[in-house]
């Protein structure tokens, strides 16, 4: 498979399960009865997260997840995702299709948007002349003046920095996009992107997205103390570590019919080299035994301790990326994210499970 095809499709299957904005739909917003009826009850209403929750859309249009391939099913995502409060979309320029189906179904009328450079997902192709050029296909695809927030996808050490950066400011000044971001930097790059924007007055990096989950937690003392210290929003992504979460031992060490533990996917192999270990075999007996005690699904308690027990905060304009292949996962997954703290004995189980795998969890599915 060449390697731009790989990428894309490990870039995909990093995000499609997680894979938004405020809550804003108010009380006062509610016409009838009927809508309460067809989303969830008054109660899961009233006591909305009030972390941002930002739909992954990966799986919009019929490219790669063929989640929701045609204008029938992506339109009633939009009013699903509308009924349970989420206002934003997160795509990018590798996700086959997302963009252009975003565009023909009229996502910008109804959602802010959020898309990405590639930069070391698709190496060497994200440069100082390039980037402009890819923002402004991003506006065009989607139908829109500019997006929300602008990200280069993950590092690339094939293009030189600065140059990166002087076409982050070329699209900025070209109206594109209204906010900077990154994803899948180290601390010291962020560092390092933050110093070079701020000394040329560019653009200054305010939102980052990186890899977290309960059994993902190095970006906690990693990478969130610098972002902490220069003002910079933390965006989730893979809440439930790819799906991996929802999973038995023997589906990680025999592989499923379907999805990405499947032996035919092509990215069961980076998640062989990242999870087929004892200690997450252990960590995924945990987390059933810990879920069924808390009496809930392994999804759901995946979901509302990130939201709710770990370092994401809506003080810091934190948000959570979520990602579904069905109607039912979106429903449920902004059902979850509304319940609250898992609560002190979930966590505390919580943390035994993370000291499992501490010692052999990557700081996310690119910097490894």
């Amino acid at each position: 498979m060449p390697e731009t095809t790989v990428q894309s499709t490990f870039v995909y299957s990093n995000l499609i399960d997680e894979c938004l904005a405020t809550h804003g739909r108010q009380l006062n917003s509610i016409k009838s009865s009927a809508l309460l009826s067809s989303y969830g009850s008054l109660h899961n209403i009233m006591t909305s997260n009030p972390v941002k929750i930002v739909f992954g859309g990966a799986g919009i249009g019929p490219g790669m997840a063929m989640s929701f391939p045609d204008e029938e099913s992506i339109k009633k995502v939009y009013q699903l995702l509308e009924r349970g409060g989420c206002s934003a979309i997160d795509t990018a320029r590798v996700y086959p299709g997302s963009e252009e189906w975003m565009g023909k179904t009229g996502a910008g009328k109804r959602f802010t948007i959020d898309s990405k450079t590639p930069g070391g997902f698709a190496p060497g192709t994200s440069t100082g002349e390039t980037i402009p050029q890819h923002a402004r296909e991003t506006v065009e695809r989607l139908c829109v003046e500019s997006v929300d927030i602008y990200y280069i996808h993950a590092p690339d050490p094939s293009v030189d920095l600065e140059d990166q950066l002087k076409g982050i400011n070329a699209a900025y000044a070209a109206g594109h996009f209204k906010r900077f971001g990154l994803s899948n930097f180290t601390a010291e790059d962020v560092q390092r992107v933050y110093d070079i924007c701020k000394a040329k007055g560019y653009p200054l990096p305010t939102v980052y997205q990186g890899n977290y989950s309960a059994i993902a937690r190095r970006i906690e003392t990693e990478v969130v103390p610098t972002l902490r210290k220069l003002g910079i929003a933390f965006y989730v992504y893979s809440p439930i570590t790819g799906g991996l979460l929802t999973k038995t031992p023997q589906q990680l060490r025999e592989g499923t019919e379907d999805g990405r533990l499947s032996k035919a996917h092509p990215v069961r192999e980076m998640y062989e080299a990242l999870y087929d270990k004892p200690s997450y075999y252990k960590a995924l007996e945990m987390w059933e035994k810990a879920a069924r005690e808390t009496g809930c699904s392994r999804a759901e308690l995946a979901y509302r301790w990130v939201a709710f027990d770990s370092v994401v905060d809506p003080k810091y304009s934190d948000a959570i990326i979520f990602g579904a292949s069905s109607y039912a996962q979106i429903e449920d997954t902004m059902d979850w994210l509304r319940k609250g703290s898992v609560g002190a004995a979930a966590k505390a189980k919580i943390e035994e499970i993370w000291k499992v795998v501490e010692h052999e969890a990557p700081l996310d599915n690119y910097n490894r």
